[in-house]
């Protein structure tokens, strides 16, 4: 039988079983190889081989520095293997990171060093049998090519080559048709399509029609890139859930072209990959978990440490820094202080996206509410004072009549404001008819609140029967719910119809301004808290209803005497309904807000306690005269 000839020049389905001195005969060699390793493999030589091949990676270490020693990169996507658990474990325990530094102590004459080789030896072992396996095994694909290219120089002969030998026979199978299959994770496909044919490529460059590899799976990332992201960087709010598992094998293959220098960005490229690590560092919460995750916990700090401190992006200082103060309060220590910096905005929102992102400031204590709204419902996720206080689905249930108001698929953004006072978005979804929906949120930057609300108008007159019954207008029956994190608790049954939450380091008010203060009041209205659910209910009769609430989290806020009322709206000296439009007044000891809401538009100002406005929402706080000092203004 002819020897085959093996180079990644067409698809290898079927690679026979030849002994190492024939595999390395077998192999086909770019002209541009190391002498060396070209000799010793066409004289079937595996010891002359392994040295000459070590010896050029260690020649690549002195030009491009010395790189992570074993494969803890490949962990930055641990959870998106999760069948590898049992791999993932011999991974730490290889790590460097994972070992237990000597003690002061002499160490006892009947325990010698363990050197590095014997550490990482039950993670070559079980490495070399996975990729080797029948059913193929991406994450081991991966922790061997990561291994190879970082640190197998450093292996010994009896290690490296067999590992060597089994991971270039899966690359020169590896399948080079893309699937389109919907089960599939995108970050899943983003590693076995794009960052495996790309490193494996760079790895066995030296084997002929390496480039054809390289060329592949870098169009794969690239493209990715530049589809899922908008041109400021805003990655889609498809993929927020699994960010961190998105960015690990573009930021691990960037770092591996470095290494090689090869197959590197455009500068325009670069440049995106630059913007999205500056949008996620921003989504990095002060505990290391990435923001918006649906329940997943995602750690997105050491693949977001290792761009900013590994790759030169060119980063915001602001950035960099948030980041630099998350790693310690990880770790544990306390913020450095430092004298205050001009910083860019940090907040951001992106109408292709389907994202935003309302925020106080760069600090690890800053409150920021997190918004997609790609979806029937639009998802939440909130921090006050830098600590978890809301997550999830912004669930909606409206009923008129007797129908049940379907959703539609998605929700528009119809507004954006971020100044020094206050970032500010509106969502709105177009019903049947004239019937909308919007839904408000305003994040304060100075006072430690946060407003959401749910508007609905143009709802459609009941028909004549129902009219002559006696009734005024078309019964809404409206609900929605907010899902608490984790480790907090709520609860609704103060002498007030206030709602408490009370955490770790965290306390916040909820304040239901269109349901009255007083118990003793009666409504069908309610705020309620139902397990780890906030849910609030109104009832309404006429066009339109207000739903809106009020979180108070501010440290000289959560203890203080609170009241609110709704108020009375005014047009032409006549007063209007509350479907046409509503005010309410929340006082706090000394602070005290004013609430403004025009569910229809009108050619003329209305007055609300005073306050002449013809703009739509009006969101704005008293002084200690008693004037109004405008928080939002929104035409």
């Amino acid at each position: 039988m002819s020897t085959p000839s093996l180079s990644f020049a067409a698809q290898i389905t079927d690679l026979p079983g030849l002994s190492n001195a024939e595999f390395l005969q077998a192999l086909s060699w770019d002209r541009s190889a190391d002498p060396a390793i070209r000799t010793a493999a066409a004289a079937g030589n595996v010891s002359a081989f392994c040295k000459a091949w070590q010896a050029s990676r260690r020649a690549l270490d002195k030009l491009s520095g010395p790189t992570s020693s074993t494969a803890e990169r490949a962990l930055w996507s641990q959870q998106a293997f999760a069948e590898e658990a049992g791999l993932t474990r011999i991974i730490e325990q290889a790590g460097d990171t994972t070992v237990k530094r000597p003690s002061a102590t002499r160490r006892p004459v009947n325990k010698p060093a363990v050197s590095w080789s014997q550490r990482v030896g039950n993670l070559v072992a079980e490495l070399t049998t996975a990729v080797g396996s029948e059913e193929p095994r991406p994450f081991a694909v991966l922790a061997s090519l990561e291994l190879l290219a970082n640190a197998g120089h450093r292996l010994t002969s009896s290690q490296f080559f067999p590992l060597w030998r089994q991971t270039l026979s899966e690359i020169l199978m590896w399948p080079t048709v893309i699937y389109d299959d919907p089960t599939t994770p995108i970050d899943v496909q983003l590693i076995e399509h794009g960052e495996i044919p790309l490193i494996g490529g760079l790895l066995f460059h030296e084997i002929s029609h390496a480039t054809n590899l390289i060329k592949a799976g870098r169009k794969v990332l690239a493209t990715e890139l530049v589809d899922q992201t908008d041109t400021d960087g805003t990655p889609h709010a498809e993929i927020l859930p699994r960010l961190p598992l998105w960015l690990a094998p573009l930021v691990r293959a960037t770092l591996m072209m470095e290494r090689f220098q090869e197959g590197q960005w455009t500068p325009d490229q670069r440049q995106l990959l630059a913007n999205v690590i500056d949008r996620a560092v921003l989504l990095c919460r002060p505990d290391g978990r990435a923001a918006l995750t649906n329940g997943l916990n995602l750690d997105s700090l050491p693949v977001l440490s290792a761009a900013v401190e590994l790759l030169d992006l060119g980063l915001v200082g602001s950035t960099t820094e948030y980041l630099q103060a998350v790693q310690r309060a990880v770790a544990g220590k306390p913020p450095r202080r430092a004298r205050p910096t001009i910083a860019t905005m940090p907040s951001n929102q992106s109408d292709w996206a389907k994202f935003a992102l309302l925020r106080s400031d760069w600090s690890v204590d800053a409150d920021s509410v997190a918004m997609t709204h790609h979806l029937p419902l639009p998802q939440l996720d909130v921090t006050a004072l830098g600590r978890a206080l809301i997550h999830g689905d912004w669930q909606l249930k409206l009923k008129l009549g007797d129908a049940v108001v379907e959703l539609a698929e998605e929700w528009s953004c119809v507004c954006w404001q971020s100044d020094p006072d206050a970032d500010y978005i509106e969502l709105q979804m177009a019903g049947p008819g004239k019937l909308r929906v919007e839904r408000l949120v305003m994040l304060s930057r100075k006072e430690r609140f946060l407003f959401v609300a749910d508007s609905i108008s143009g709802v459609p007159s009941m028909d004549g029967t129902k009219k002559s019954s006696g009734q005024t207008g078309q019964r809404i029956e409206y609900e929605s719910r907010l899902s608490l994190c984790d480790g907090l608790v709520g609860s609704c049954d103060g002498t007030s119809r206030e709602g408490r939450i009370t955490g770790k380091r965290l306390k916040a008010r909820v304040f239901p301004l269109a349901i009255p203060h007083d118990r003793v009041q009666s409504t069908p209205h309610q705020l309620t808290i139902e397990g780890q659910e906030l849910v609030l209910k109104q009832v309404a009769e006429g066009e339109g209803l207000f739903a809106p609430l009020a979180f108070v989290w501010h440290p000289d806020r959560t203890r203080v005497d609170a009241t609110w009322r709704m108020l009375t709206v005014a047009e032409e000296g006549k007063r209007v309904g509350p479907d046409v439009a509503v005010g309410y007044r929340l006082k706090l000891g000394a602070f005290q807000l004013l609430v403004s809401r025009s569910l229809k538009k009108t050619g003329n100002s209305r007055t609300c306690l005073g306050h002449h406005t013809r703009n739509e929402t009006v969101i704005a706080r008293f002084d200690e005269n008693g004037d109004v000092h405008p928080i939002l203004m929104v035409e």
